[in-house]
């Protein structure tokens, strides 16, 4: 390699940082109040992604197609939601955890950086969900993709900070 081009190679590596999109630069952190719901929700429990039918003790928590309101704490190394009185913990290292360990029926849930964007991803049974939150001042979005039973819908839930 010559002198230039070693030089040209090193300006690049130092350049980089600069131009690659931030990392989990976001903080979604507070409690959020749902302002809108497109396409709307239906109403009661059991009418999961599309009549699919999502059961089980996370059903109108986690898995709830529009939770009213949504609690986060988030830190370096990780992120807790809260809805309904329920809490998962998604660590920021896209590994999957499992709530109670071990147990097939369990919880499983991880999480991961694109971008700007924080995707949640989440599992108990044949339920799956996931979550990409994007934040705009004091307004949160969270694209909600949800599958059950072969069923699946996609809401896009728009959330005001209170």
């Amino acid at each position: 390699m010559t002198k230039s081009s070693l030089l040209l190679l090193l300006a690049l590596v130092v350049a980089w940082p600069a131009v690659t999109p931030a990392q989990g630069t976001a903080n979604f952190s507070g409690t959020w109040k749902i302002a809108s719901v497109d396409p709307p929700a239906p109403a009661g429990r059991g009418r999961g992604a599309g009549g699919g039918g999502i059961s089980g003790p996370y059903a109108d928590t986690m898995l709830a197609q529009a939770p009213d309101t949504i609690t986060i704490a988030q830190s370096a190394s990780s992120v807790t939601v809260e809805i309904g009185g329920k809490k998962i913990v998604y660590t920021l290292d896209d590994k999957t955890t499992e709530l109670p360990p071990g147990d097939v029926m369990a919880f499983k849930s991880r999480a991961h950086w694109e971008g700007g964007k924080l995707h949640l991803h989440y599992k108990q049974g044949m339920n799956w969900g996931r979550d990409q939150l994007s934040l705009s001042g004091t307004t949160l979005t969270i694209i909600r993709d949800l599958e059950s039973g072969g069923q699946s819908t996609t809401r896009v839930l728009v959330y005001s900070k209170s």
